[in-house]
Protein backbone atom coordinates (compact mmCIF):
# COMPACT_ATOMS: atom_id res chain seq x y z
CA UNK A 1 0.00 0.00 0.00
CA UNK A 2 1.31 3.43 -0.89
CA UNK A 3 2.57 5.35 2.11
CA UNK A 4 0.86 8.69 2.78
CA UNK A 5 3.14 11.49 3.87
CA UNK A 6 1.94 14.25 6.19
CA UNK A 7 2.69 17.88 5.48
CA UNK A 8 3.35 20.06 8.52
CA UNK A 9 4.20 23.71 9.21
CA UNK A 10 7.83 24.68 8.69
CA UNK A 11 8.31 25.57 12.34
CA UNK A 12 7.02 22.21 13.62
CA UNK A 13 9.17 19.69 11.79
CA UNK A 14 8.92 16.80 14.20
CA UNK A 15 9.19 15.94 17.85
CA UNK A 16 8.38 12.95 19.95
CA UNK A 17 8.30 11.48 23.39
CA UNK A 18 9.66 7.96 23.36
CA UNK A 19 8.55 4.98 25.38
CA UNK A 20 10.74 3.40 27.99
CA UNK A 21 12.18 1.04 25.37
CA UNK A 22 13.77 3.92 23.45
CA UNK A 23 16.51 6.20 24.74
CA UNK A 24 14.98 9.35 26.17
CA UNK A 25 16.27 12.05 28.46
CA UNK A 26 14.56 14.78 30.44
CA UNK A 27 16.18 17.97 31.70
CA UNK A 28 14.40 20.18 34.22
CA UNK A 29 15.32 23.77 34.97
CA UNK A 30 15.53 25.23 38.46
CA UNK A 31 12.26 26.59 39.84
CA UNK A 32 11.48 30.29 39.61
CA UNK A 33 8.65 32.05 41.41
CA UNK A 34 5.83 33.33 39.19
CA UNK A 35 3.49 34.27 42.02
CA UNK A 36 3.54 37.94 41.02
CA UNK A 37 3.93 37.47 37.26
CA UNK A 38 1.19 38.43 34.84
CA UNK A 39 2.26 35.74 32.37
CA UNK A 40 5.09 34.20 30.39
CA UNK A 41 5.78 32.98 26.86
CA UNK A 42 8.11 30.30 25.51
CA UNK A 43 10.11 31.99 22.74
CA UNK A 44 12.09 28.91 21.69
CA UNK A 45 15.68 28.19 20.75
CA UNK A 46 17.82 30.95 19.24
CA UNK A 47 21.45 30.02 18.59
CA UNK A 48 22.53 27.95 21.60
CA UNK A 49 20.01 29.30 24.12
CA UNK A 50 16.38 28.63 24.97
CA UNK A 51 14.57 31.93 25.64
CA UNK A 52 11.56 32.66 27.82
CA UNK A 53 9.70 35.97 28.03
CA UNK A 54 8.20 37.03 31.38
CA UNK A 55 5.62 39.75 31.94
CA UNK A 56 6.16 40.81 35.57
CA UNK A 57 3.56 43.62 35.71
CA UNK A 58 6.08 46.39 36.36
CA UNK A 59 8.77 45.22 33.94
CA UNK A 60 9.49 42.70 31.20
CA UNK A 61 12.30 40.18 31.32
CA UNK A 62 13.90 37.63 28.98
CA UNK A 63 15.65 34.61 30.49
CA UNK A 64 18.06 32.34 28.63
CA UNK A 65 18.81 28.70 29.43
CA UNK A 66 21.72 26.62 28.18
CA UNK A 67 21.57 23.06 26.83
CA UNK A 68 21.57 21.68 30.39
CA UNK A 69 18.60 23.91 31.29
CA UNK A 70 20.73 26.05 33.59
CA UNK A 71 19.94 29.75 33.69
CA UNK A 72 22.63 31.44 31.55
CA UNK A 73 21.46 35.05 31.82
CA UNK A 74 18.43 37.28 32.28
CA UNK A 75 17.81 40.75 30.93
CA UNK A 76 15.18 43.42 31.56
CA UNK A 77 13.71 44.99 28.42
CA UNK A 78 14.10 48.59 29.49
CA UNK A 79 12.88 49.90 26.13
CA UNK A 80 9.38 48.59 26.99
CA UNK A 81 7.54 50.96 29.32
CA UNK A 82 5.19 48.86 31.43
CA UNK A 83 2.63 51.70 31.83
CA UNK A 84 -0.48 51.02 29.75
CA UNK A 85 1.11 48.22 27.72
CA UNK A 86 -0.58 45.00 26.64
CA UNK A 87 1.64 42.35 25.06
CA UNK A 88 -0.21 40.91 22.07
CA UNK A 89 2.33 38.41 20.72
CA UNK A 90 5.88 37.18 21.30
CA UNK A 91 7.26 35.50 18.18
CA UNK A 92 10.58 33.87 17.35
CA UNK A 93 12.19 34.21 13.94
CA UNK A 94 15.25 32.41 12.59
CA UNK A 95 17.76 34.74 14.22
CA UNK A 96 15.65 37.13 16.28
CA UNK A 97 12.38 37.50 18.16
CA UNK A 98 9.70 40.19 18.15
CA UNK A 99 7.24 41.57 20.70
CA UNK A 100 4.02 43.07 19.36
CA UNK A 101 2.29 45.23 21.95
CA UNK A 102 -0.48 47.78 22.36
CA UNK A 103 0.21 51.09 24.11
CA UNK A 104 -2.79 52.94 25.54
CA UNK A 105 -2.54 56.51 26.79
CA UNK A 106 -5.56 58.68 27.72
CA UNK A 107 -7.91 56.79 25.43
CA UNK A 108 -5.48 56.66 22.47
CA UNK A 109 -4.19 53.24 21.34
CA UNK A 110 -1.14 52.43 19.22
CA UNK A 111 0.14 49.04 18.04
CA UNK A 112 3.96 48.74 18.05
CA UNK A 113 6.57 46.08 17.37
CA UNK A 114 10.06 45.73 18.89
CA UNK A 115 12.58 43.30 17.36
CA UNK A 116 15.46 41.82 19.38
CA UNK A 117 18.56 39.77 18.64
CA UNK A 118 19.22 36.44 20.45
CA UNK A 119 20.85 38.40 23.27
CA UNK A 120 17.64 40.41 23.86
CA UNK A 121 19.19 43.61 22.47
CA UNK A 122 16.79 45.92 20.61
CA UNK A 123 17.62 46.03 16.89
CA UNK A 124 14.49 47.61 15.36
CA UNK A 125 11.06 49.03 16.24
CA UNK A 126 8.14 50.75 14.53
CA UNK A 127 4.44 51.59 14.79
CA UNK A 128 2.24 49.02 13.04
CA UNK A 129 -1.09 50.82 13.45
CA UNK A 130 -2.50 53.91 15.17
CA UNK A 131 -6.04 53.15 16.37
CA UNK A 132 -6.60 56.76 17.40
CA UNK A 133 -8.86 57.83 20.25
CA UNK A 134 -11.15 55.03 21.44
CA UNK A 135 -12.15 56.00 24.92
CA UNK A 136 -15.32 53.89 25.14
CA UNK A 137 -14.41 51.06 22.75
CA UNK A 138 -10.72 50.22 23.22
CA UNK A 139 -9.20 47.64 20.85
CA UNK A 140 -9.46 43.99 21.90
CA UNK A 141 -6.52 42.40 20.12
CA UNK A 142 -5.58 38.89 19.09
CA UNK A 143 -3.47 37.51 16.27
CA UNK A 144 -2.86 34.65 13.85
CA UNK A 145 0.47 33.73 12.30
CA UNK A 146 1.63 32.06 9.10
CA UNK A 147 3.29 28.64 9.14
CA UNK A 148 6.76 30.09 8.52
CA UNK A 149 6.18 32.63 11.35
CA UNK A 150 7.09 35.54 9.07
CA UNK A 151 3.62 37.05 8.59
CA UNK A 152 1.17 38.04 11.29
CA UNK A 153 -2.36 39.46 11.25
CA UNK A 154 -3.39 41.44 14.32
CA UNK A 155 -7.16 41.37 14.83
CA UNK A 156 -9.34 43.87 16.69
CA UNK A 157 -12.61 42.20 17.73
CA UNK A 158 -14.01 44.88 20.05
CA UNK A 159 -17.02 45.27 17.72
CA UNK A 160 -18.70 41.93 17.09
CA UNK A 161 -20.24 43.11 13.85
CA UNK A 162 -16.85 43.70 12.25
CA UNK A 163 -13.17 42.76 12.45
CA UNK A 164 -10.22 45.09 11.95
CA UNK A 165 -7.23 43.22 10.52
CA UNK A 166 -3.66 44.42 9.96
CA UNK A 167 -1.16 42.17 8.15
CA UNK A 168 2.52 42.68 8.95
CA UNK A 169 5.65 41.06 7.47
CA UNK A 170 8.29 40.56 10.15
CA UNK A 171 11.51 40.15 8.15
CA UNK A 172 10.91 43.31 6.10
CA UNK A 173 9.20 45.16 8.97
CA UNK A 174 6.39 46.43 6.77
CA UNK A 175 2.59 46.52 6.78
CA UNK A 176 1.23 44.50 3.84
CA UNK A 177 -2.41 45.57 4.20
CA UNK A 178 -4.92 46.98 6.68
CA UNK A 179 -8.64 46.29 6.31
CA UNK A 180 -11.97 46.23 8.16
CA UNK A 181 -14.34 43.35 7.43
CA UNK A 182 -18.07 43.66 8.04
CA UNK A 183 -19.72 40.45 9.26
CA UNK A 184 -23.23 39.54 8.12
CA UNK A 185 -23.98 37.89 11.43
CA UNK A 186 -22.59 38.94 14.78
CA UNK A 187 -20.48 36.21 16.30
CA UNK A 188 -20.04 35.27 19.92
CA UNK A 189 -17.18 33.71 21.86
CA UNK A 190 -18.59 30.23 21.24
CA UNK A 191 -18.72 30.49 17.44
CA UNK A 192 -16.07 32.93 16.17
CA UNK A 193 -15.05 32.91 12.49
CA UNK A 194 -12.15 30.61 11.59
CA UNK A 195 -9.12 32.41 10.13
CA UNK A 196 -5.84 31.36 8.57
CA UNK A 197 -2.84 33.13 6.96
CA UNK A 198 -0.52 31.99 4.18
CA UNK A 199 3.24 32.50 4.16
CA UNK A 200 2.79 35.27 1.57
CA UNK A 201 0.25 37.18 3.65
CA UNK A 202 -2.92 35.90 1.95
CA UNK A 203 -5.73 35.91 4.50
CA UNK A 204 -8.80 33.67 4.69
CA UNK A 205 -11.81 34.16 6.97
CA UNK A 206 -14.43 31.40 7.13
CA UNK A 207 -17.78 32.44 8.63
CA UNK A 208 -21.09 30.64 8.96
CA UNK A 209 -24.39 32.12 7.78
CA UNK A 210 -27.86 30.86 8.79
CA UNK A 211 -26.30 28.08 10.83
CA UNK A 212 -29.47 27.34 12.78
CA UNK A 213 -32.26 24.82 12.54
CA UNK A 214 -35.04 27.09 11.29
CA UNK A 215 -32.93 28.34 8.37
CA UNK A 216 -31.04 25.19 7.49
CA UNK A 217 -32.05 25.40 3.83
CA UNK A 218 -30.24 28.75 3.59
CA UNK A 219 -27.15 27.58 5.51
CA UNK A 220 -23.85 28.41 3.84
CA UNK A 221 -20.22 29.18 4.55
CA UNK A 222 -18.76 32.49 3.39
CA UNK A 223 -15.03 32.37 2.60
CA UNK A 224 -13.37 35.79 2.49
CA UNK A 225 -10.02 35.89 0.69
CA UNK A 226 -7.57 38.79 0.83
CA UNK A 227 -4.78 38.49 -1.75
CA UNK A 228 -2.40 41.33 -2.56
CA UNK A 229 -4.83 43.63 -0.78
CA UNK A 230 -7.81 42.64 -2.96
CA UNK A 231 -10.91 41.06 -1.39
CA UNK A 232 -13.07 38.25 -2.76
CA UNK A 233 -15.96 36.39 -1.10
CA UNK A 234 -16.91 32.83 -2.05
CA UNK A 235 -20.20 31.36 -0.87
CA UNK A 236 -20.45 27.60 -0.32
CA UNK A 237 -24.09 26.45 0.12
CA UNK A 238 -24.56 23.70 2.75
CA UNK A 239 -28.37 23.33 2.83
CA UNK A 240 -28.54 19.77 4.18
CA UNK A 241 -26.91 20.14 7.58
CA UNK A 242 -25.72 22.46 10.36
CA UNK A 243 -22.10 22.99 11.31
CA UNK A 244 -21.26 21.84 14.84
CA UNK A 245 -17.54 22.72 14.83
CA UNK A 246 -15.01 23.45 12.08
CA UNK A 247 -11.42 24.46 11.47
CA UNK A 248 -9.36 25.63 8.52
CA UNK A 249 -5.76 25.42 7.36
CA UNK A 250 -3.78 26.75 4.40
CA UNK A 251 -1.60 24.41 2.35
CA UNK A 252 1.39 26.53 1.29
CA UNK A 253 2.75 23.73 -0.94
CA UNK A 254 -0.40 23.00 -2.94
CA UNK A 255 -1.68 26.59 -2.53
CA UNK A 256 -5.14 25.69 -1.31
CA UNK A 257 -7.47 26.31 1.60
CA UNK A 258 -8.84 23.33 3.51
CA UNK A 259 -11.95 23.56 5.70
CA UNK A 260 -13.10 20.51 7.65
CA UNK A 261 -15.48 19.98 10.51
CA UNK A 262 -18.43 18.21 12.09
CA UNK A 263 -22.04 18.54 11.00
CA UNK A 264 -25.47 17.75 12.41
CA UNK A 265 -28.63 16.75 10.58
CA UNK A 266 -31.03 18.25 13.14
CA UNK A 267 -29.46 19.94 16.15
CA UNK A 268 -25.99 21.33 16.82
CA UNK A 269 -25.97 19.44 20.13
CA UNK A 270 -24.81 16.26 18.40
CA UNK A 271 -22.50 15.67 15.43
CA UNK A 272 -23.74 13.11 12.91
CA UNK A 273 -20.84 13.20 10.44
CA UNK A 274 -17.86 15.07 8.99
CA UNK A 275 -17.49 17.42 6.02
CA UNK A 276 -14.50 18.52 3.94
CA UNK A 277 -14.02 21.54 1.65
CA UNK A 278 -10.95 22.19 -0.49
CA UNK A 279 -10.48 25.35 -2.57
CA UNK A 280 -7.50 26.53 -4.61
CA UNK A 281 -6.22 29.94 -3.61
CA UNK A 282 -7.78 32.64 -5.79
CA UNK A 283 -10.56 30.37 -7.09
CA UNK A 284 -14.19 31.47 -7.15
CA UNK A 285 -15.65 28.06 -6.28
CA UNK A 286 -14.29 25.16 -4.20
CA UNK A 287 -12.90 22.10 -5.98
CA UNK A 288 -14.20 19.66 -3.36
CA UNK A 289 -17.28 19.76 -1.11
CA UNK A 290 -18.04 16.44 0.56
CA UNK A 291 -19.85 15.23 3.66
CA UNK A 292 -20.29 11.74 5.03
CA UNK A 293 -22.16 10.43 8.11
CA UNK A 294 -20.55 8.50 10.95
CA UNK A 295 -21.37 4.81 11.02
CA UNK A 296 -22.86 3.20 14.12
CA UNK A 297 -19.75 1.08 14.74
CA UNK A 298 -17.53 4.14 15.02
CA UNK A 299 -19.96 5.91 17.36
CA UNK A 300 -20.25 2.77 19.50
CA UNK A 301 -16.46 2.52 19.83
CA UNK A 302 -16.21 6.18 20.77
CA UNK A 303 -19.02 6.08 23.32
CA UNK A 304 -18.09 2.56 24.48
CA UNK A 305 -21.68 1.34 24.27
CA UNK A 306 -24.28 0.34 21.71
CA UNK A 307 -25.94 3.16 19.79
CA UNK A 308 -29.73 3.40 19.97
CA UNK A 309 -31.93 5.17 17.45
CA UNK A 310 -32.63 7.99 19.89
CA UNK A 311 -29.01 8.59 20.87
CA UNK A 312 -27.19 8.67 17.55
CA UNK A 313 -24.49 11.27 17.15
CA UNK A 314 -21.55 12.55 19.16
CA UNK A 315 -22.04 15.34 21.65
CA UNK A 316 -19.64 17.92 23.15
CA UNK A 317 -17.16 17.70 20.25
CA UNK A 318 -14.78 20.41 19.08
CA UNK A 319 -12.35 20.48 16.14
CA UNK A 320 -8.95 21.24 17.65
CA UNK A 321 -6.53 21.00 14.76
CA UNK A 322 -6.15 20.25 11.04
CA UNK A 323 -2.95 18.64 9.79
CA UNK A 324 -2.32 18.78 6.04
CA UNK A 325 -1.11 15.91 3.88
CA UNK A 326 1.12 16.22 0.82
CA UNK A 327 -1.48 14.57 -1.41
CA UNK A 328 -4.06 17.32 -0.74
CA UNK A 329 -5.87 15.48 2.02
CA UNK A 330 -5.92 16.32 5.72
CA UNK A 331 -6.16 14.87 9.21
CA UNK A 332 -8.77 16.35 11.55
CA UNK A 333 -8.32 16.12 15.32
CA UNK A 334 -11.47 16.40 17.46
CA UNK A 335 -11.69 16.48 21.26
CA UNK A 336 -14.76 15.94 23.43
CA UNK A 337 -14.87 18.52 26.22
CA UNK A 338 -17.36 20.48 28.28
CA UNK A 339 -17.70 22.60 31.39
CA UNK A 340 -20.15 22.20 34.23
CA UNK A 341 -21.03 25.10 36.51
CA UNK A 342 -22.49 23.69 39.68
CA UNK A 343 -25.49 25.69 40.80
CA UNK A 344 -28.76 26.94 39.34
CA UNK A 345 -28.85 29.72 36.78
CA UNK A 346 -30.69 31.88 39.30
CA UNK A 347 -27.53 32.01 41.38
CA UNK A 348 -28.23 29.32 43.96
CA UNK A 349 -25.43 26.79 44.11
CA UNK A 350 -22.20 25.73 45.68
CA UNK A 351 -20.15 28.82 46.50
CA UNK A 352 -16.47 28.67 47.28
CA UNK A 353 -15.26 31.15 49.91
CA UNK A 354 -18.52 33.00 49.38
CA UNK A 355 -17.26 34.53 46.12
CA UNK A 356 -17.97 32.39 43.07
CA UNK A 357 -19.46 29.18 41.75
CA UNK A 358 -17.44 26.01 41.25
CA UNK A 359 -16.68 25.10 37.61
CA UNK A 360 -15.77 21.56 36.59
CA UNK A 361 -13.74 20.95 33.41
CA UNK A 362 -13.96 17.70 31.44
CA UNK A 363 -11.55 16.90 28.59
CA UNK A 364 -12.26 13.41 27.36
CA UNK A 365 -11.78 11.26 24.27
CA UNK A 366 -10.10 12.28 21.03
CA UNK A 367 -11.10 11.05 17.61
CA UNK A 368 -9.01 11.54 14.50
CA UNK A 369 -10.21 11.40 10.89
CA UNK A 370 -8.02 11.07 7.82
CA UNK A 371 -9.48 12.68 4.67
CA UNK A 372 -8.46 11.80 1.13
CA UNK A 373 -8.03 14.61 -1.42
CA UNK A 374 -11.59 14.01 -2.68
CA UNK A 375 -12.94 14.66 0.82
CA UNK A 376 -13.89 11.09 1.63
CA UNK A 377 -12.79 9.80 5.04
CA UNK A 378 -10.04 7.22 4.62
CA UNK A 379 -9.87 6.14 8.27
CA UNK A 380 -11.25 7.03 11.70
CA UNK A 381 -9.47 6.41 15.00
CA UNK A 382 -10.67 6.80 18.59
CA UNK A 383 -8.17 7.71 21.33
CA UNK A 384 -9.68 7.25 24.78
CA UNK A 385 -8.72 9.50 27.69
CA UNK A 386 -10.52 11.08 30.63
CA UNK A 387 -9.37 14.28 32.30
CA UNK A 388 -11.22 16.10 35.05
CA UNK A 389 -10.23 19.27 36.91
CA UNK A 390 -11.88 21.98 38.92
CA UNK A 391 -11.54 25.77 38.81
CA UNK A 392 -8.32 25.73 36.75
CA UNK A 393 -9.70 26.65 33.30
CA UNK A 394 -8.47 23.28 32.04
CA UNK A 395 -4.86 24.48 32.21
CA UNK A 396 -3.35 21.01 32.63
CA UNK A 397 -5.91 19.16 30.52
CA UNK A 398 -6.23 18.49 26.77
CA UNK A 399 -3.16 17.46 24.75
CA UNK A 400 -0.18 18.56 22.69
CA UNK A 401 0.33 17.30 19.14
CA UNK A 402 3.85 16.47 17.91
CA UNK A 403 4.14 16.48 14.15
CA UNK A 404 6.36 14.08 12.25
CA UNK A 405 6.71 13.07 8.61
CA UNK A 406 5.44 9.56 9.27
CA UNK A 407 3.44 9.75 12.53
CA UNK A 408 1.43 11.91 14.86
CA UNK A 409 2.03 11.92 18.62
CA UNK A 410 -0.55 13.10 21.15
CA UNK A 411 0.94 13.91 24.58
CA UNK A 412 -1.27 14.34 27.65
CA UNK A 413 -1.66 13.95 31.40
CA UNK A 414 -3.47 10.77 32.39
CA UNK A 415 -5.02 12.52 35.40
CA UNK A 416 -5.15 16.13 36.52
CA UNK A 417 -3.57 16.02 39.95
CA UNK A 418 -0.27 16.92 41.60
CA UNK A 419 1.31 13.51 41.03
CA UNK A 420 0.32 11.49 37.98
CA UNK A 421 1.59 9.72 34.89
CA UNK A 422 1.83 11.07 31.36
CA UNK A 423 1.09 9.12 28.19
CA UNK A 424 1.17 9.38 24.41
CA UNK A 425 -0.77 8.04 21.47
CA UNK A 426 1.27 7.43 18.31
CA UNK A 427 -0.73 7.32 15.04
CA UNK A 428 0.57 6.19 11.66
CA UNK A 429 -0.57 7.75 8.34
CA UNK A 430 -3.07 4.89 7.96
CA UNK A 431 -4.74 5.42 11.33
CA UNK A 432 -3.09 2.61 13.32
CA UNK A 433 -2.03 3.65 16.82
CA UNK A 434 -0.19 2.63 19.98
CA UNK A 435 -0.48 3.99 23.49
CA UNK A 436 2.75 4.39 25.49
CA UNK A 437 3.63 5.58 28.97
CA UNK A 438 5.93 8.59 28.86
CA UNK A 439 6.95 9.53 32.37
CA UNK A 440 5.74 10.02 35.91
CA UNK A 441 5.68 13.23 37.95
CA UNK A 442 5.62 11.45 41.32
CA UNK A 443 8.03 13.16 43.77
CA UNK A 444 9.28 15.53 41.05
CA UNK A 445 7.25 18.67 41.88
CA UNK A 446 5.99 18.87 38.29
CA UNK A 447 2.59 19.65 36.77
CA UNK A 448 2.99 19.70 33.00
CA UNK A 449 1.03 22.10 30.81
CA UNK A 450 1.07 20.00 27.65
CA UNK A 451 -1.35 22.24 25.78
CA UNK A 452 1.24 25.08 26.00
CA UNK A 453 4.27 23.00 25.00
CA UNK A 454 6.61 24.08 22.21
CA UNK A 455 8.35 21.82 19.71
CA UNK A 456 11.89 23.12 19.23
CA UNK A 457 13.28 20.86 16.51
CA UNK A 458 13.42 17.25 15.35
CA UNK A 459 14.50 15.92 18.72
CA UNK A 460 13.44 18.37 21.42
CA UNK A 461 10.27 19.57 23.07
CA UNK A 462 9.89 22.25 25.76
CA UNK A 463 7.05 21.90 28.26
CA UNK A 464 6.22 24.40 31.03
CA UNK A 465 5.44 23.06 34.47
CA UNK A 466 3.62 25.00 37.19
CA UNK A 467 3.70 23.60 40.71
CA UNK A 468 2.69 25.75 43.68
CA UNK A 469 3.46 29.05 41.92
CA UNK A 470 6.85 27.78 40.76
CA UNK A 471 7.72 27.56 37.06
CA UNK A 472 10.05 24.88 35.74
CA UNK A 473 10.88 24.19 32.13
CA UNK A 474 11.08 20.57 31.05
CA UNK A 475 13.24 19.78 28.02
CA UNK A 476 12.59 16.36 26.54
CA UNK A 477 15.16 14.83 24.20
CA UNK A 478 15.68 11.53 22.45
Amino acid sequence: MKKLLLLFPVFCLCGTFQSALIAQSMLVSDAISIRNDYGYELIGRLRDRILVFRDKYHDFEVQAYDNQMKLAWSRNLEDLDSRGIQVVAVMAGKNDFSIVHKIRRRGFAVLRIHKYDPGANLIDSMIIKDYGERMFNPPVLGYIQSDDRNCIVVLNTSDRSQIEATCFQLDKMQVLWDKTFQLKQEYDEFSPPAMVLSNKGDFFLVAEENNRNRRMEEHKINILQVQNGAERVTQVPLPNFLTVSAGCAYDNVNKQLVVAGLYSEKSKDRANGAFYIRMTSGATIPQVVHNEPFDDKFISILRQKEVGDDTKGIDESEVKQLVLRQDGGAVMVVERNHQLQRGASAGRGFWRDGMRLVIDYYYDDLFVLGFQPDGKPQWKTVLHKKQYSQDDEGTFSSFFLFLNSDKLRFLFNDEIKYENTCSEYVITPLGDFDRNSLLTTVNQNLRLRFRDALQLNAGECLIPSEFRNKLRLVLLKW
